[in-house]
């Protein structure tokens, strides 16, 4: 089969190779994948910044057509039924973690994608147990975003507590920004303010607009902090989603988010360690909640609420291509002119 592998460690070193398909085993399924997104993390990978091991498929957020079920997974499985799954690949299922419900961060996990064969593949064969059915009338293309929005739920709802605020600031117009600003739509924020920068205002910014934020901000052009101030009347926002990973964008939000606030961490950083105004977390009292991946709970959280937001969920695909311009693909993912680039396996 045809899958876009990392094929050595190093920047680079990433091309689409032909690569057997692995058969079940009895808790396995065999997944036909129709559609895998190209999130900020594959960039990362192809630029040797986020943990891999080669020769490993790339790819994780997935949806496809169960093809095989193994002999211990056919008492809740059948062949023909579409699916989405996590990426938790590896937890042991046993430690402390995993039996709490969180194999999401177990440290036996191998991560499809980076560690374990993934789903940039004309076909994936995953355990059973990390598979949910796409509901009823969900599109392909709204089933291939549930992964991000799996996360989502778990940093909004499950992490932070973002239905308590009245105002929002969400740092970060991409594919993270702008489900947050879905997902706080959905949970009654009234005031959704999303920042970032000039090369967010052709297609982001309008896109959040129509997606519910209430104010969008260029910080390029317009002082945040006089924006957050005009909105919440001076008193600052009650809840911060920082997707952003920048360094300016992270300091910037400390300052704004009101004193005992709640600041919600989603963006990776590009470097190891970036310079915080860590006392002004403790002056204002602020609590953080910093949140990885998603755990099995945040899974059935999305799906129970995917066909309601459908409508909005499916704007945020921009693009869909076949394997063979991946480059592309990744190119206008660091460029900026795509929100979320779906890869068609079918194609």
């Amino acid at each position: 089969m045809r899958a876009l592998v990392k094929y050595a460690a190093g920047k680079g070193n990433v091309g689409i190779r032909e690569m057997p398909v692995r058969q079940p085993e009895d808790d396995e399924l065999l997944i036909k994948i129709k559609y895998c997104g190209i999130c900020g993390t594959d960039l990362h990978i192809e630029a040797d910044e986020y943990p891999n091991t080669p020769p490993v498929i790339m790819g994780h957020e997935y949806c496809g057509t169960i093809v095989k079920v193994g002999a211990k997974a056919a008492a809740q499985w059948k062949e023909g039924e579409r699916v989405v799954g996590e990426l938790h690949t590896g937890a042991c299922g046993k430690c402390r973690l995993c039996l709490a419900g969180k194999p999401h961060i177990c440290d036996s996990k191998l991560a499809l994608g980076s560690k374990y064969n993934g789903a940039f593949a004309e076909y994936l064969t995953l355990p059973a147990r990390w598979a949910h059915r796409i509901p009823d009338g969900v599109s392909w293309e709204v089933a291939g975003v549930t992964e991000p929005f799996a996360i989502t739920s778990h940093c909004l709802r499950e992490r932070g507590h973002i239905s308590d605020c009245d105002s929002v600031l969400i740092t970060g117009s991409a594919t993270m920004g702008l489900m947050s600003t879905i997902l706080c739509g959905y949970l009654d924020v009234r005031n959704i303010i999303v920042s970032g920068t000039a090369v967010d205002c052709e297609q982001r910014f309008p896109l959040a607009l129509n997606l519910g934020a209430t104010r969008v901000v260029d910080v390029t052009s317009e002082n945040l902090a006089d924006v957050v101030n005009q909105v919440t009347d001076g008193n600052g926002v009650d809840g911060w989603i920082e997707c952003s990973g920048s360094a300016a964008a992270i300091n910037s939000g400390i300052n704004i988010v009101r004193k005992t606030g709640q600041m919600v961490l989603i963006g990776l950083v590009g470097p190891a360690a970036i310079p915080v105004l860590w006392n002004q977390l403790l002056y204002k009292e602020l609590d953080l909640f910093a949140c990885f991946s998603s755990p099995p709970s945040s899974w059935e959280k999305a799906l129970a609420v995917e066909p309601a937001l459908a409508g909005k969920l499916r704007q945020l695909v921009t693009q869909i291509i076949p394997l063979a311009a991946w480059e592309q693909g990744f190119g206008a993912m660091r460029q900026g002119t795509a929100v979320k680039i779906l890869v068609d396996l079918e194609a």
